[in-house]
């Protein structure tokens, strides 16, 4: 399973974030989300841009300890053996690994209850099959 974000039904407030720091660092900090939202006015109005993991394995193939594995359904990050060399912080193409001072926050779902998901009120988020079109 993976995050599937809809631009449509997002309106910026960015609670997703929130409640992903929360959830993660206990704390309410944007920059410790692993998911991005990015909002700005054009000619056309509103736009919401989401970034969320596509659990493309980037991260898992470049760790040089093994320390991020992926079980089939969620990303798990093994913090005893993370060295904070930050190669799958270079390697995600999404650039949601965040840095936390020497050690990587990824995201892992919240072990199957996301929270970016529960505090979303437009529900804009929601979680597909690896398989299902995500765009």
């Amino acid at each position: 399973m993976r995050l599937k974000f809809d631009s449509q039904k997002c309106i910026g407030c960015r609670l997703c974030q929130l409640a992903c720091s929360a959830s993660h660092e206990g704390v309410f900090n944007p920059k410790l989300a692993r998911l991005k939202i990015n909002s700005f006015y054009s000619k056309l109005g509103l736009v919401v841009e989401g970034i969320v993991c596509t659990l493309c394995l980037q991260c898992v193939n470049t760790c040089p300890v093994d320390a991020i594995k992926y079980d089939g359904s969620k990303l798990s990050l093994d913090e005893a053996q993370c060295t904070g060399c930050m190669s799958c912080l270079d390697s995600c193409p999404e650039g949601v690994i965040v840095n936390k001072e020497s050690i990587v926050g990824l995201c892992d779902m919240c072990n199957g209850e996301p929270q970016c998901i529960a505090w979303c009120p437009h529900e804009a988020l929601s979680m597909v099959q690896l398989m299902e079109e995500v765009g």
